[in-house]
């Protein structure tokens, strides 16, 4: 029983690179000996000095390193925004189903703010095959878009503010495209109240629909039950974090979470 935890052990992780992608997300590059490759959709487990352990969802594989893009939201994200190259965190993982891809579809990825990141390593693996909806607030807001242009057949920005691409809301994008691009299925990252609308966007145009979920984990690995997704009793760590529409329309997506003390709480 003990050596079926051992595995989920923590591994150093030296930091090669850090990019500054904007005026508060940063992209870690990250030297560490995992048990295998994350997927697109995966996610690690990373304590850096003095923080907590969080989850973050990784946003690519370049050159032999893990890239993990940051955004400066909370305490332990805080930390990791003041960490230097060949600075060490510790990781566990790769934990969670990653996006179910197929060669043969056309994919529209649908990304809200940071929740991009991961989408970029979708588009990367489909190099060409892939769409892509990026929904910021302002200009200042936009990551990867260098990316974005080099992986994906076509980028479409839209900014709240109306500082770059459409003015409006990605959900106003997405409501503008839906009828006029070629596309199988949508995949979203993101706020979960976008990427609920963006799933009924899906549902009423009969698309097949992928969603990556975040929610409070504390384990990764499935004992603590933090992350459940209601009724159903699934937890996001390992029966997610991304499920496609038939699961998300029988649970609270959308609607509720659970906070840090196990309460359900509506989802504003």
């Amino acid at each position: 029983m003990v050596y079926r935890y051992l595995r989920h052990g923590f591994k150093r992780a030296i930091i090669r690179r850090i990019i500054d992608e904007n005026y508060y997300i940063k992209s870690f590059y990250l030297d560490v000996n995992l048990p295998k490759i994350p997927k697109p959709g995966q996610f690690l487990m990373i304590m850096p000095p003095n923080g907590e352990e969080i989850p973050i969802s990784v946003s690519g594989h370049i050159d032999g390193l893990i890239r993990l893009t940051i955004a400066r939201v909370g305490y332990t994200t805080n930390l990791m925004h003041k960490l230097s190259i060949n600075n060490i965190i510790l990781v566990r993982g790769p934990y969670g189903n990653g996006f179910k891809l197929n060669n043969d579809k056309k994919y529209l990825l649908v990304g809200g703010g940071y929740g991009v990141a991961p989408l970029i390593y979708i588009a990367e693996q489909l190099y060409g095959k892939t769409i892509l909806l990026l929904g910021v607030r302002s200009k200042r807001d936009i990551i990867l878009i260098d990316e974005a242009q080099k992986y994906c057949g076509k980028v479409f920005i839209s900014s709240e503010d109306g500082s770059i691409g459409f003015k409006g809301t990605v959900i106003d994008l997405l409501e503008k495209l839906v009828l006029t691009e070629d596309f199988d299925e949508i995949i979203t990252c993101g706020p979960e109240k976008m990427m609920y609308k963006v799933m009924l966007i899906a549902e009423r145009y009969g698309k097949d629909f992928q969603a990556s979920l975040e929610r409070l984990m504390k384990c990764g690995f499935g004992i603590c039950g933090s992350c459940i997704l209601d009724p159903l009793g699934l937890r996001v760590c390992v029966d997610g974090p991304v499920f496609d529409l038939k699961i998300l329309r029988k649970t609270d997506f959308g609607k509720y979470f659970r906070d840090e003390y196990g309460r359900r709480v509506e989802l504003k």
